[in-house]
């Protein structure tokens, strides 16, 4: 993930988990400017050598992490292949990063609503992305037949809300068996059922 790595000889990666794993666990404004200086180790002087603030900072990490997601959804979406590959595909991306990331995963499904408005209409939108999707799916004789925006919303809340449930169960395992959640999203989601 780019926001973890980026500028690896600073204080900046350090500074961007604390505020993530704290933004995660309280909330953000729950959280102050202190806060993530002591659990990044570093002074509060430091976070404002690479943030304005705490806002801007949340704001950031969050368009990072949308950015990422699309980027790998936009992928799945554009691969030749049947919608059923695809939807194993987009399973596999969403529990891994729950696994690999789980405070990034809780504070990025928590905080869609928040920062969705403010996202700069360059950055492409998730919804939008699975909505072309499903309505190729559609084109094709896959997909069921509907409001493609809702079937986007149901499978996007789908995801999340397993890969959320199992990181609050503290069951990270669960997220390794991809098959069966793919299997579910794809009965869901099948003109054939």
């Amino acid at each position: 993930m780019e926001f973890l790595t980026q500028k690896p000889a600073t204080k900046r990666p350090a500074i961007v988990a604390a505020a993530t794993a704290l933004f995660a666990r309280k909330g953000i404004d729950a959280t102050s400017m202190r806060e993530v200086a002591e659990s990044a180790g570093v002074r509060e002087a430091a976070i404002y050598r690479h943030f304005r603030g705490k806002d801007e900072m949340a704001r950031e990490i969050f368009e990072n992490w949308y950015g990422w997601y699309t980027r790998q959804l936009r992928e799945v979406a554009e691969e030749e292949g049947p919608l059923q590959k695809k939807i194993r595909a987009l399973v596999r991306i969403e529990f891994e990063a729950a696994r690999t990331y789980p405070e990034e995963f809780l504070y990025f499904c928590e905080n869609e609503a928040r920062f969705l408005r403010s996202l700069g209409r360059d950055i492409p939108r998730i919804r939008q992305e699975l909505i072309r999707m499903l309505r190729k799916g559609q084109a094709a004789g896959e997909v069921r037949s509907g409001d493609a925006g809702l079937l986007a919303d149901m499978l996007s809340g789908a995801l999340c809300g397993a890969a959320i449930s199992a990181i609050m169960r503290k069951d990270l395992q669960m997220l390794e068996s991809e098959e069966p959640a793919a299997e579910s999203c794809w009965q869901m989601l099948s003109r054939n059922r």
